[in-house]
């Protein structure tokens, strides 16, 4: 009894929504989390649809500007600011960013809980350093002085690895690079779709509407939904029922080009978290059978969690590794859909970490492994059958060049076209850019075994 009195006495005082997000960038930056995990943790989902709606701001929005906040930080400090301890680091790039794009914060509160909050996390020390370049901002701005060359100027002006400019400048031309950098740079927007067999959006929106949601139909890819709000979005009836899956319409090119049909055999390697998976089984009526592969046996559940609260029972989940699944079988599939681990440069508005995780390197040693796994499940297709190839990559090392080469070595495979995505045609496949549907980018190819 007398312990228990201690331990309630001594308990740390619960954090605020900037020590937590100040926390988890922390282990964004120095400890490799991935922030869309981080955000659909219990740590984030237990907190108060303000906590959360907060939290989730702050840490995008730092990632998404990371770059332009460094070059203020690195302009103003008076040291090398690459000695600047990163915790201090990360909270004088809390500070600026609500002060540069958080409205509703006003600059004196960004400034002065940004200073507790040094305080608190690294002494008094890092609290006068912090104010002093909080506060120089407030009075001089944003520095003026930007480089001459015009790749290093949009890098800092819209926050994307240098590297990364060149090359989209290279292989897109400068007014879609920088339509493609301004998506990156977007606010995401929270997309859903029907979850269960007989929903349709006009259904979906009218549930959503009830519980105080606003929606709007996305153009572009039929079956989608723009809904006004994320906060408290999963604490809705419609989610408990399993209404509907958010997903970003981009990606639904890739199993709208499968097409499954009723009574398939269909094979959807690489499948965690489930998004196609869920979506070709409504398409399918859920009649019929979808084997989920993935390696990851804990990002297999999320599949399986999400067929059992859609009530999708075509759905079989499998440990297994796209390198080699199938060697030795003689079973083959009606469809397969390959949609590739890739360095996710379409995804960048909802994933901004990315910008910083991946290098140069990375595209072409994510190149090479596609093109194994792509190799190793054109084996399993049957005579007739098809086979998508699929990323979320503006790469073309990652996309056409992985798929042409695959189609000189084999010659019983063709290319399928499919006039829904005429617009997006680029070399085999298809390409939907980030600026022309909702923020996010895929690439995806049609092939047909003769």
């Amino acid at each position: 009894m007398q312990k228990d009195i201690l331990l309630k006495k001594h308990k740390s005082p619960k954090k605020t929504a900037r020590e937590l997000a100040l926390h988890m960038l922390s282990r964004v930056e120095k400890g490799g989390a991935y922030v869309d995990r981080i955000l659909a943790s219990s740590e984030v989902n237990s907190l108060s649809p303000r906590d959360r709606a907060f939290i989730r701001e702050l840490l995008l929005g730092v990632l998404r500007w990371k770059l332009r906040l460094d070059r203020i930080i690195d302009m103003y400090y008076n040291k090398n600011s690459f000695e600047l301890n990163i915790d201090v680091r990360n909270v004088v790039r809390l500070g600026l960013f609500q002060i540069m794009f958080m409205d509703s914060v006003p600059d004196w509160a960004a400034v002065n809980e940004s200073v507790a909050l040094a305080v608190k996390n690294s002494g008094k020390g890092a609290g006068g350093l912090v104010n002093a370049l909080l506060r120089r901002f407030n009075r001089e701005g944003e520095p003026d002085k930007w480089p001459a060359d015009t790749a290093e100027k949009l890098s800092f002006e819209l926050s994307h690895p240098l590297w990364l400019v060149r090359r989209w400048i290279e292989n897109y031309g400068d007014e879609t690079a920088l339509s493609i950098m301004e998506a990156g740079i977007g606010k995401h927007p929270v997309l859903i779709r029907p979850g269960r067999v007989g929903t349709g959006i006009d259904d979906l929106a009218e549930a959503l509407d009830s519980e105080g949601f606003q929606t709007v139909v996305v153009k572009g890819i039929p079956g989608y939904l723009t809904v006004s709000k994320g906060s408290g979005l999963f604490d809705t009836e419609a989610f408990r029922n399993g209404l509907f899956y958010v997903q970003d319409p981009s990606t639904a090119m890739a199993a709208m080009l499968l097409s499954p049909l009723e009574g398939d055999t269909v094979l959807d390697l690489c499948s965690a978290p489930g998004g196609k998976a869920t979506h070709m089984a409504l398409m399918m009526n859920n009649r019929g059978r979808i084997i989920a592969v993935d390696k990851h046996p804990a990002r297999l559940g999320l599949v399986e969690e999400s067929a059992a609260r859609f009530g999708l029972t075509s759905i079989e989940c499998e440990t297994g590794d796209a390198l080699n699944y199938g060697n030795g079988s003689d079973t083959c599939y009606d469809r397969i859909l390959l949609d590739v681990p890739c360095s996710g440069t379409g995804v960048l508005s909802k994933r901004p970490d990315l910008k910083w995780r991946i290098t140069e390197a990375d595209v072409v040693r994510l190149a090479s492994l596609q093109s194994d796994m792509l190799q190793n499940a054109a084996a399993l297709v049957k005579p007739g059958g098809v086979l998508i190839y699929s990323t979320c990559t503006l790469e073309p090392e990652e996309n056409e060049d992985t798929v042409t080469a695959f189609l000189d070595r084999n010659s019983e495979f063709s290319v399928g076209r499919d006039d829904r995505f005429k617009e997006y045609e680029h070399g085999p496949g298809y390409l939907i850019l980030p600026h022309q549907i909702e923020g996010t980018g895929a690439f995806a190819a049609k092939l047909r075994r003769e």
